[in-house]
């Protein structure tokens, strides 16, 4: 046994002691008053106190505990009853109220469970009127039967049995499980003084309900009962009930004689404590358990708060890791993609390619594009997840969105034989206020869907505005002559991983995130999105968003086909990876640009130093300086430098590293892997505004 055992198997057994010395003395007291009180006809104490303080010893200490006190208790009741009857009826007696304590601890056990933690008025109730009475009543019964035998009245003592045990039971045995329990006082902690002075206040008032005065000094107890019972809980009421009694009990031995002149006989005085103390203890019981009810929930509210919070931070630090990973992930995946995708679009400009070769550097950049679209799912999918999406809606004419849509998939339904086909219907030229990014997105993923899952026959895209006084929907509807979908099968499109069988995925390929993607983003603006499908029967995919009308049209020009001649620009490219600098010198070579190199931040701070160069493209994760801090160095140099044009070139392309980029002062942010068309977009953008800017300088 260890030391910690031992003081813990120390302390048990002390506390055991001091409990069952406690509960003998009480029960001595409470022999010695109901014997002492009672002389009726029946023989039956006025109010009997003992089996509810041995049922609580039965109930509150282990076996061989309980059977010790129980052993003591009976032997001093059997002994103390020769005082007053014969050996025999004694015996009775003692034995009728052993045996009414411990079908009342029986019956409690079974009612109120194994713990006897009377928290609330509903568990005080229960023990009451499902242990307390059935016991009492059936001992009355039978205390009747045998007492019968010593020519006692079978009436009177039944009447006088029942209402004297019962109610001396319901009132100690609730007091003494709460007397012992000193949990019920963890909500009520007080100072020591504040306690000893609500205590004396009690046995004050106990002691003035029976001065011989014409007020009736005992409606002062209510109030004190009531004060404790808020300030120190269930338990402060159990004891106070106790002070109530012990002090009036004695007082009630003596008699008095009120100040009217009448004297109340014992049984008047008996009666008369026992509803002092029965209203007073239930009243401020009451009280109590409800307040100290709050008190439990209130603690638990807060533990539950507290739960709940730490549940919060571990999910926002799990999403933060999510997000962290995402953006390794990303970046890792995309850098080696750069250099695949982009001198594969290089090779494939070349005119003395083999048609063989060329062949083959077609497949290359599908299977790299497939590799592409599979890495933006997932990171488009997460930022949905996360909320990270954010709408940007402009003017832009439906028509348009359309047209580009048409012009980006039309390469791959030329390949297939596939006839692409267009048609409006309403005002699609006048412009609308919508995120045109995340409709072309939505627009591109069921027209590729429709391309992919089509062999033969025609894709139709059909445009329609629908308007009204105040607002206009906008509905796009994709129509294939493909392979269809069963209908028990069309609502797991929309659900993420989903896909109609895995036969689609190993034929096709794909996440299954595509159209799940497409559902938030059309949710996401306000609108909904839909199939018609059937076995054989193609398919019709629609989605349709609200649309303000715009002002003014501001419509999204397709970017121009990129040539080798027409920038003519001096471009600084920064990039700490080998590969990523060939692949961009070649690119920008292809664009026209003449091209200066920096392997990181710092190379790129001396050079922008110098000045002569038209626009920058920065690498943001670069070793030595990074592409943020060398953009804050750049922009503090002043002069032409603040006012270079500086593109971020990253393949970290989450919202947060957007945004960073942004703040440290990049003008703009293009993803790798480089994709020739969008980086030209993107140059042009910005080298045509410092000329705008010269120009409008020189006219004024």
């Amino acid at each position: 046994m260890t030391q910690g055992t031992a003081i813990g198997a120390r302390s048990e057994r002390s506390r055991y002691l001091t409990l069952s010395v406690g509960l003998i003395a009480a029960f001595v007291v409470s022999v010695v008053f109901g014997l002492n009180l009672t002389r009726a006809s029946a023989g039956v104490a006025t109010i009997w106190l003992g089996s509810g303080i041995l049922a609580a010893a039965l109930l509150l200490l282990p076996r061989r505990w309980a059977l010790g006190v129980t052993a003591v208790c009976f032997s001093f009741q059997a002994a103390f009853n020769l005082r007053f009857n014969p050996p025999l009826i004694s015996l009775a007696f003692s034995l009728l109220c052993l045996g009414e304590s411990v079908a009342i601890a029986w019956l409690a056990r079974k009612t109120c469970g194994q713990t006897m933690r009377l928290t609330s008025l509903k568990r005080v109730s229960r023990l009451i009127v499902f242990a307390v009475a059935p016991a009492t009543a059936a001992s009355a019964v039978l205390a009747a039967d045998v007492l019968t035998l010593f020519g006692r009245s079978f009436n009177d003592v039944l009447g006088a049995w029942f209402y004297s045990h019962g109610l001396g039971v319901a009132i100690v045995l609730p007091v003494a499980l709460m007397v012992a329990r000193r949990d019920l006082s963890a909500d009520f902690r007080r100072g020591t003084l504040e306690q000893v002075g609500l205590y004396g206040l009690i046995a004050a008032a106990s002691v003035f309900c029976f001065l011989p005065v014409r007020f009736p000094m005992a409606l002062t107890v209510f109030p004190i009962v009531t004060l404790i019972a808020v300030r120190l809980g269930p338990r402060g009421a159990a004891i106070s009930a106790l002070i109530l009694a012990a002090i009036s009990a004695g007082l009630m031995l003596n008699d008095f004689r009120p100040a009217t002149g009448a004297t109340w006989t014992l049984l008047e005085k008996t009666r008369s404590l026992q509803f002092l103390i029965a209203v007073s203890f239930f009243t401020s019981l009451a009280m109590a358990l409800a307040i100290a009810d709050q008190k439990r929930l209130k603690r638990l509210w807060a533990g539950r708060t507290r739960v709940a919070r730490a549940a919060q931070a571990r999910a926002i630090a799990a999403g933060q890791a999510k997000a962290e990973f995402l953006a390794t992930m990303s970046h890792e995946v995309r850098t080696p993609m750069n250099s695949i995708i982009g001198f594969t679009e290089v090779l494939l400009r070349r005119d003395d390619l083999p048609e063989a070769a060329r062949r083959q550097l077609g497949l290359i950049d599908r299977a790299g594009a497939s590799l592409l679209a599979v890495v933006n799912d997932v990171l488009d999918f997460s930022k949905m997840e996360a909320g990270e999406v954010a709408l940007v809606r402009r003017a832009v004419a439906p028509r348009v969105i359309a047209q580009d849509a048409l012009a980006i998939v039309a390469e791959a339904a030329r390949r297939k034989g596939l006839d692409l086909q267009l048609g409006f219907i309403g005002p699609v030229e006048r412009p609308l206020m919508i995120d045109d990014l995340r409709v072309r997105q939505v627009l591109l993923n069921l027209l590729s869907n429709a391309i992919k899952f089509t062999e033969t026959g025609r894709v139709r895209l059909d445009v329609q505005v629908h308007e009204d006084d105040v607002a206009r929907a906008l509905r796009f509807t994709i129509t294939d002559s493909g392979v269809g979908v069963p209908s028990d099968k069309v609502e797991r499109l929309f659900r993420r991983f989903s896909q109609v069988d895995s036969s689609v995925s190993r034929a096709h390929g794909g996440t299954g995130l595509g159209l799940a993607i497409c559902k938030g983003l059309t949710e996401l603006m306000g609108g909904q999105i839909g199939v018609e499908s059937g076995v054989g029967a193609g398919s019709v995919f629609w989605f349709e968003i609200p649309a303000a009308p715009a002002e003014a049209a501001s419509p999204a020009a397709a970017p121009a086909p990129a040539t080798a001649q027409g920038l003519g620009a001096r471009i600084l490219l920064v990039d700490d990876h080998p590969m990523n600098r060939e692949l961009g010198a070649t690119v920008l070579g292809l664009l026209g640009c003449e091209v200066v190199l920096a392997e990181n931040g710092e190379e790129a701070v001396e050079a922008a130093r110098v000045g002569d160069c038209d626009l920058i493209l920065m690498d943001v994760h670069m070793p030595r300086m990074d592409g943020l801090e060398a953009t804050r160095q750049i922009r503090a140099l002043g002069g032409e430098s603040a006012d270079i044009p500086i593109i971020a070139m990253s393949a970290d392309v989450m919202p947060e590293m957007e945004a960073a980029c942004l703040k440290a002062g990049m003008n703009d942010a293009v993803g790798k892997p480089i994709q020739i068309q969008v980086l030209h977009a993107a140059l042009v953008k910005w080298l045509e505004r410092p000329q705008a800017n010269t120009e409008a300088e020189a006219a004024a």
